[in-house]
């Protein structure tokens, strides 16, 4: 369990490097710690997963970044603000200090954004829809990352030959007992490349044990959608084990489910009252 002492020795008590801040507390280090596992998110992803208003989370952010758990990184303008673990936070979540990201390219923004979006539905789904499904179980990008499970040699040809490469879904999740791979898919990918990832994981979602449940894509776009549906075609990975998601339908059965959790909580708080 996470614990706050300052550096004054004080439990819970304000942090000598930034005079009169609060240091951060449980619901700080609630956040603190889903932030380490996806390494980086905006804001609002991180204020659903805590269930707070935007000014409070603003509130929990400020103490964490004053006690050097967590960094800001401007994005650009109109954008807003990608809030990225530091060492010492990934330390104080129970990770290695490596376990920070050294850097969030600008490249990176936007699918960072939406693979934090996705950790974030993964965790509220897994609370109210798929609540029912005990053995449900998520893993954020970075996770997928640091867990040889996930690594799988793709091999396609394109017109420069015969090639093999290391891949990785965005995020993973175990659903009714199997994990199920996780693409956040923006851009388009060049198709022999998509078609040899897709025929992977035909592959593996194939046979009496499969090792794969299937794959979600959750697109930018109908048209990036249309493509991987195209190429999937031609691999043979069909529904139900290659399934879609629209991001911008995904951030409002986040947001959905968010407030589902928040009407359950004043339901228990007014029971308990009572």
């Amino acid at each position: 369990m996470l614990s706050w002492r300052s550096p004054r020795g004080h439990a819970n008590g304000v942090a000598a490097m930034s005079g009169a801040c609060i240091a951060p507390g449980r619901t700080s280090l609630h956040a603190l710690a889903w932030l380490a596992r996806v390494g980086a998110t905006p804001q609002d992803p991180l204020r659903l997963i805590i269930g707070c208003s935007e000014r409070v989370a603003r509130d929990h952010v400020r103490r964490l970044v004053d006690a050097g758990l967590v960094r800001r990184v401007a994005m650009t303008r109109g954008e807003g603000t990608l809030l990225v673990i530091t060492p010492a936070g990934a330390v104080m979540a129970g990770y290695p200090a490596a376990r920070a990201p050294r850097r969030v390219a600008p490249t990176t923004w936007a699918h960072t954004c939406a693979c934090a979006w996705a950790a974030a539905w993964l965790q509220l789904r897994a609370q109210t829809r798929w609540a029912a499904d005990t053995q449900m179980q998520w893993w954020s990008e970075r996770e997928v990352l640091h867990d040889a499970f996930w690594r799988r040699e793709v091999r396609y040809s394109d017109r420069r030959g015969r090639n093999t490469v290391t891949h990785r879904p965005d995020l993973g999740v175990r659903i009714a007992g199997r994990p199920v791979a996780v693409e956040v898919e923006l851009q388009r990918k060049q198709r022999a490349r998509l078609v040899g990832i897709l025929q992977t994981y035909a592959e593996l979602s194939a046979g009496e044990q499969p090792v794969y449940g299937g794959v979600i894509y959750i697109t930018a776009s109908q048209d990036i959608a249309r493509a991987v549906r195209a190429a999937a075609e031609d691999v043979g990975l069909v529904s139900p084990l290659l399934s879609f998601r629209a991001l911008p339908d995904v951030i409002e059965q986040t947001v959905h489910a968010a407030s589902v959790l928040a009407e359950q909580r004043a339901a228990a708080a007014q029971d308990a009252a009572s």
